[in-house]
């Protein structure tokens, strides 16, 4: 499309929506809804304004942090009305400019945006009330800046309508659901969503405290303003298989000869099934009778679990020769229910009533959700059990982190491998990387009675008990366990308690062994005792980054599958892994949440990071043998600079060609 098409697009969307319009993702939501779930249509449109608010915000702090077009360092900061302004200026010849209302900033240049925001051309003023519209500002201030515009404003702006639509969707049944909880609230007397998970998990054998938390996250990722985008998703299956909406998806099985299967399990390599037998010995029972039906040898045929989404959208498109030649074979009469967790594409099986292990199982799913298309590579299904095995033998050799900093391993993986004749790079791609599936344990198996596990995500979700942050209702569980004086205290206490079980972990990992995790808020599942930090579990592998030249000095190595993006020997890639996650996304969002709830100081909050992380490279610089990584590593997590990952420059941006990011002031320097 060229630019002035583009523009011309972004002209009638906006024009739709300024004349009081639903835009088209939020038409066919309601469509769907008119004819398949009416009783959700007036919540639906009533929160639509919310909705289109929340991703606009989300946006413009996005836009800010990463200061894309120069929007942050060229603003003028104007003061009216008890209200701090950033100006920005659109086209100077026609005195257009955009109005940005901003509150606190936070570590990492993260900006507040507080109220409406406003566009101004000449004497005239109007509100935006939708993503697109900021958007189309932006298209409009690049055209007059750097003309012929370069970035891909439009296809943000379908990804950001489709992601509004679907919040919409989202508050719209948690509103609904919120009614249901406080019912069963109200008959367990709980005043918490900790309280309500205690309680069930002690009256209902099938309740799962870990699943309730991990679908409770309705908004999504705590920085991405695509965090609700599901490209080539109707609403139903939205509806039926996201975790806002606690999705139950049916895994679906297919077969793939074993002469085109690969598969990754330690204690069988042998045999294809061999995992599916051992670990999952009821499902394995139906699918040797569907296999047997079907006048297939389970010998020569691998076992494959599928998300329904997958199996309904993109198993015929994409490998139509294969199951016309008999290489992938449905199995229609195997079904395992299922529940969604935060990641949408890693379920739990479900196998209440019945005494079989259950486990986490992380499915491709050909949709983009956030940035990225969930497919799974063949590196990713082959690597996980190597690297679980790998991570385990590391936290043997230290036990002062294995009790409190805990691996939940990936057991098996499972993927198909295009044939030679396969003459076409981009169709042998996909299929390499849309039948694949890595299993894991669940949570489940290292949380104890009475502990709650609790995904990182889950900590600045509503809870639909209480109407407060979940992290709220663990403080004020804290503070009752600890005796604190004051909420504050129970704050800052709870926020050292659990800093110190995580930054250890991370930074020794990273530091001693070359192992740089991704240690963001999905992937990390705090443990709670009646408000405490026990235990931090960490998870996905798929991310990590692994220097072996650091591996190879405590005398240990990985046998990975080749090309695996895992192995680096870019030190800064593996910092940065570590950095951001852990740093910029888990521990500043938690400090950010605290800080706005109980007016906690943030420079103490990251003084006291600062002092746990010297903590640790004292520890490990008296070890020579590693003291100049540790060193290395030290210099760059304290430098005045930082690397930030800017998530909506890489939207905008036409190419693919890894992580872009902004540079902002580091908190750790002045603590």
């Amino acid at each position: 499309m060229t630019a002035r098409l583009q523009t011309e697009e972004f002209n009638l969307l906006c024009e739709r929506l300024r004349d009081g319009r639903l835009d088209e993702e939020e038409e066919r939501v309601m469509v769907f809804l008119l004819s398949e779930r009416p009783e959700l249509t007036a919540a639906y449109r009533a929160h639509l304004p919310r909705a289109r608010a929340s991703i606009l915000r989300r946006l413009a702090e996005s836009l800010l942090r990463e200061d894309v077009l120069g929007i942050y360092s060229s603003s003028v900061t104007v003061l009216e009305g008890g209200q701090t302004w950033l100006q920005v200026t659109l086209d100077p010849a026609l005195d257009e400019f955009l109005l940005i209302p901003v509150g606190r900033t936070y570590a990492f240049r993260r900006l507040e945006v507080d109220g409406e925001i406003r566009h101004r051309f000449g004497d005239k003023v109007r509100p935006l009330t939708h993503p697109v519209e900021l958007l189309e500002c932006l298209e409009q201030k690049e055209w007059v800046e750097e003309g012929l515009p370069q970035r891909e404003w439009l296809q943000l702006a379908r990804e950001l309508q489709n992601g509004s639509a679907n919040l919409a969707l989202a508050f719209a049944y948690a509103a609904e659901q919120q009614v249901h909880w406080q019912g069963i609230a109200a008959q367990v007397e709980a005043r918490t969503s900790l309280q309500l998970a205690e309680s069930l998990q002690k009256l209902r054998a099938d309740f799962d405290a870990s699943l309730f938390f991990e679908q409770m996250c309705v908004e999504g990722h705590n920085l991405h303003p695509g965090a609700k985008t599901k490209m080539g998703m109707e609403p139903r299956d939205v509806l039926a298989y996201a975790p806002e909406f606690q999705g139950r998806p049916r895994l679906r099985w297919v077969a793939i000869s074993r002469e085109r299967a690969g598969w990754s399990y330690e204690r069988g390599a042998g045999e294809p099934n061999a995992a599916l037998f051992a670990e999952w010995p009821e499902v394995a029972q139906g699918v040797r009778m569907e296999m047997e039906r079907l006048g297939l040898d389970e010998r020569d045929y691998l076992a494959v679990p599928v998300h329904p989404w997958q199996y309904e959208h993109a198993l015929r498109d994409l490998y139509r020769r294969e199951l016309t030649q008999g290489i992938v074979v449905p199995l229609p009469g195997v079904m395992t229910a299922a529940g969604a967790t935060s990641s949408f594409r890693t379920v739990i099986s479900d196998q209440a009533g019945k005494k079989a292990r259950r486990l986490a199982v992380k499915v491709a799913v050909n949709s983009q959700m956030t940035s990225t298309v969930r497919s799974i590579s063949r590196q990713t299904a082959y690597n996980g059990p190597r690297i679980s095995a790998l991570i385990r033998s590391i936290m043997a050799r230290e036990p002062q982190l294995a009790g409190t900093f805990v691996p939940v391993c990936e057991i098996a993986g499972f993927y198909f491998q295009p044939g030679e004749e396969e003459n076409d790079p981009g169709l042998q791609t996909l299929k390499s990387r849309n039948l694949t599936a890595v299993w894991r344990e669940d949570v489940s198996e290292h949380v104890q009675p009475g502990e709650l596990a609790i995904a990182g995500i889950a900590y600045y979700a509503e809870s639909p008990v209480s109407g407060r942050t979940v992290l709220e209702e663990l403080v004020e569980a804290y503070a009752q366990t600890a005796g604190a004086e004051s909420a504050a205290d129970a704050a800052r206490a709870f926020f050292t308690e659990y800093a110190q079980i995580a930054v250890p972990g991370f930074l020794t990992l990273l530091v001693k062994y070359g192992i740089g995790l991704e240690g963001h808020l999905q992937n990390s599942v705090g443990v709670f005792r009646a408000g405490r930090p026990q235990r931090l579990l960490f998870r996905d592998w798929g991310g990590v980054r692994i220097s072996e030249e650091r591996l190879a000095r405590q005398g240990l190595q990985v046998e990975l599958m080749p090309g695996s993006v895992v192995l680096t020997e870019e030190v800064r890639e593996m910092q940065n892994k570590v950095f951001y996650t852990v740093y910029q996304n888990h521990l500043a969002e938690i400090i950010l949440q605290l800080c706005k709830k109980y007016d906690l100081s943030e420079a103490s909050l990251w003084q006291e990071i600062r002092r746990i992380s010297d903590e640790v490279f004292a520890e490990l610089l008296a070890d020579p043998q590693i003291a100049e990584g540790a060193r290395a590593d030290r210099d760059a997590l304290y430098h005045r600079d930082v690397l930030h990952k800017a998530l909506t420059t890489m939207r905008l941006s036409s190419r693919e060609d890894g992580y872009s990011y902004a540079t902002v002031t580091n908190p750790l320097l002045y603590s």
